[in-house]
């Protein structure tokens, strides 16, 4: 059954009809069984791959995840993504790099290293930014703007632009809405 999900994820993803209001609910339900997360909404043209498998190449999704277009997402190192996140357009996440320094000339030849990443709930990471695998974690509430290039851990209900990405404010938040 997996097969055959995944390969209706593959024929659907890539398709603008499956964009239309009637029919992007079909995109919607494989993506929500295969990954066997609720309220999962993914657009066109997203890639969710491990690119290098491992131990910890697992991929947990909470409820309410929003996906936009053109994302890819590399779950190499394992990649837990809790309830209420949205990641937009063109955001690409890598949770592995390969190893520079073990003394091949040729980088190709080196080992991989691999990372797990947690993006807590209520995150947003806006559109084109990038989440490099030295990131271990996204605090709840945080928010990555769009085009930053995060190295660093992110702290709850922290704002960061730029690149690298820094800390450039802090949410208010009310804590009694939810």
């Amino acid at each position: 059954m997996r097969s055959i999900l995944k390969l209706l994820i593959l024929i659907t993803k890539d398709f603008s009809i499956f964009s239309s209001p009637g029919l992007r609910h079909i995109r919607w339900w494989l993506y929500r069984q295969y990954y066997n997360a609720e309220r999962l909404y993914v657009d066109t043209r997203v890639t969710i791959t491990k690119a290098h498998t491992n131990q910890s190449s697992l991929l947990q999704m909470g409820e309410d995840v929003r996906i936009g277009k053109d994302v890819y997402i590399d779950f190499s190192g394992g990649l837990t993504i809790s309830d209420h996140v949205s990641i937009s357009e063109g955001t690409k996440i890598y949770t592995h790099n390969h190893n520079i320094h073990d003394g091949h000339k040729n980088w190709q030849k080196n080992g991989i290293t691999f990372s797990s990443l947690q993006i807590e709930k209520y995150c947003w990471i806006s559109a084109n930014a990038i989440i490099l695998p030295s990131v271990t974690e996204i605090g709840e509430g945080a928010v990555i703007a769009a085009g930053a290039i995060l190295t660093k851990n992110a702290e709850p209900y922290c704002i960061y632009a730029g690149n690298p990405a820094k800390k450039i404010g802090k949410r208010r938040v009310n804590e009694d809405q939810q």
